[in-house]
């Protein structure tokens, strides 16, 4: 999706998506950090609630959430090592060649990609990392149980 056309569907839900949204193992952020040889400044692109964004806080020194949703940020988890922006993924306004590593985190289908990865590219540090991840919809081969998922999934997390 272009910067321009971006269309807010979740502040108007965003203290429920907080609530809702599942969290990921810290032995994922265990992992990124590993992975570069600074941590000095990390960058959770897309952070909704901030639930990547904390649990990176806890292996680098300063950590930068942005996410273009006004809702989504109002309801982000505070932590004293981040700081939370309103700003489209493809626009950071970060400075050139100072981020360690960019997380995206079940969120790069919003983005216009060509103008995330030309950002991505210039805010990245040499050796610095992108990861991005996200999780599928489950399937159930048992009728009963995944009526009661749809249910949750369609009516309780995302209701239209």
């Amino acid at each position: 999706m272009k910067p321009s056309q971006f269309q807010d569907h979740f502040s108007s839900v965003a203290d429920q998506y907080a609530q809702f949204r599942p969290r990921y193992p810290s032995s994922l952020f265990e992992y990124l950090a590993s992975l570069t040889s600074n941590h000095d400044l990390a960058w959770d692109c897309a952070t909704g609630n901030g639930q990547a964004a904390v649990a990176l806080a806890a292996h680098f020194k300063h950590v930068i959430a942005t996410d273009a949703s006004t809702g989504q940020i109002a309801n982000a988890e505070q932590n004293p090592y981040l700081e939370y922006r309103v700003t489209a993924a493809e626009k950071s306004g970060l400075d050139s060649g100072s981020i360690d590593l960019i997380t995206v985190a079940q969120a790069l289908h919003w983005f216009d990609l060509t103008a995330f990865y030309a950002e991505v590219r210039r805010v990245l540090k040499p050796g610095g990392i992108l990861a991005v991840w996200s999780y599928g919809r489950m399937e159930l081969e048992l009728p009963k149980v995944q009526t009661l998922l749809d249910h949750f999934y369609s009516d309780t997390v995302s209701p239209s």
